[in-house]
């Protein structure tokens, strides 16, 4: 629940998660460096 809310809040929809990730063995897997940079830009928009 908890990655479901923070890659939510991150990236505003599953889609554009989705569009971030890379597929591994049809998992998809987010680079915590690719959520910090999402929340920075984020941060940075409504500043």
């Amino acid at each position: 629940m908890k990655l479901g809310r923070e890659v939510h809040e991150t990236f505003g929809s599953w889609r554009k998660a989705r569009e971030a990730a890379v597929q591994r063995n049809g998992v998809y897997v987010i680079d915590r460096e690719k959520i910090r940079a999402a929340r920075a830009e984020k941060t940075a928009e409504t500043a």
